[in-house]
């Protein structure tokens, strides 16, 4: 029972109460086991006491007991959130050293911990020592690697990896395929991102999420001239349900404007009014702005009274 109480203090940030419960068990000569150290340092190491959580890692060993793998983990991640890579390594063969085998979240970290540091090879070995293990990555590791590698420009690598997913017969997740056409986008290749996406919807059957959609429109948007392509995008978009904030016209109307594709913006603006979607100061004072420096003063005064009429500007 003080084990789950423990554990449940812990999980709730009651490191506190957590922590007294544990004395008052140890004063009555009840002796911890590992599980009961664990939840304590993972509700230390929740609160930032990673001092603490070290300490006791070592009274685990003084009541001679061995740590596990949740142990060892669970205070790595700290380090690693934290960029201390001496730290991780050093708790990392302190595991090997007592024959305690990584799990697959410890790799999960060690490979997030040095993607976080760009190094990228150094994440890619513990993607393989993870295999050879005999430990299967899931998508969430795959996908902080793919997300770096894309992230470096090094598209090849992260097609790869996808590929080696599906060899494994790991399915790619939405995500997965946000994080290529976003990389695909980043380097201005928005064909091959269109293709994907084009490829996803029609050959593969792939749910995609709203972010797949808004990423290469806003691309479309700030990168290419093939507006067109946007407009038929976002209708998509909003044919499949997605809900579609004023965040996101907000962002297609920035990019327009600052590209000066006056008529374009005022497309978007035409489309929100239509969906019900009301415009914010940000928006308005984006378009007047636009039309004024585009010599459209006709155009400003039509701006100002929807500026007005949705409380955008208080008529005096």
């Amino acid at each position: 029972l003080y084990n789950v109480m423990i554990d449940a203090y812990g999980k709730h940030g009651d490191i506190e109460e957590a922590l007294q419960l544990y004395r008052q068990i140890t004063e009555k000569g009840i002796f911890p086991s590992v599980v009961t150290f664990n939840s304590l340092i993972y509700g230390l190491c929740a609160d930032g006491m990673v001092d603490q959580a070290i300490n006791l890692l070592h009274t685990i060993k003084l009541h001679g007991l061995v740590p596990n793998a949740v142990t060892y983990t669970t205070i790595m991640n700290v380090f690693a959130e934290g960029g201390d890579l001496l730290n991780v390594m050093a708790l990392l063969q302190e595991m090997k050293r007592n024959n305690v085998k990584p799990s697959h979240i410890t790799y999960t970290v060690l490979i997030k911990a040095y993607c976080r540091e760009w190094k990228l090879q150094e994440a890619l070995y513990f993607l393989e020592e993870m295999k050879a293990e005999g430990l299967t990555p899931d998508a969430i590791t795959y996908n902080i690697i793919t997300w770096h590698l894309c992230k470096s420009k090094n598209l090849s690598g992260a097609f790869s990896l996808v590929e080696e997913m599906l060899t494994h017969n790991l399915q790619p997740t939405p995500a997965t395929y946000n994080i290529l056409i976003h990389g695909l986008c980043v380097c201005g290749d928005l064909r091959s991102a269109n293709k994907l996406l084009i490829s996803l919807q029609q050959e593969m059957n792939v749910k995609l999420t709203k972010v797949a959609y808004t990423t290469l429109i806003k691309a479309y948007c700030a990168k290419s001239g093939d507006i067109e392509r946007a407009v038929v995008l976002f209708h998509q978009m909003l044919e499949n349900g997605f809900d579609v904030s004023i965040r996101d016209y907000s962002a297609v109307i920035n990019r327009l404007c600052k590209r000066n594709f006056v008529v374009e913006a005022k497309y978007f603006l035409q489309m929100m009014l239509c969906n019900d979607v009301f415009p914010d100061w940000d928006i308005c004072h984006m378009m007047i702005t636009t039309l004024h420096s585009n010599s459209h003063f006709d155009q400003v005064a039509e701006l100002l009274a929807i500026a007005i009429k949705f409380g955008c500007i208080v008529e005096s």
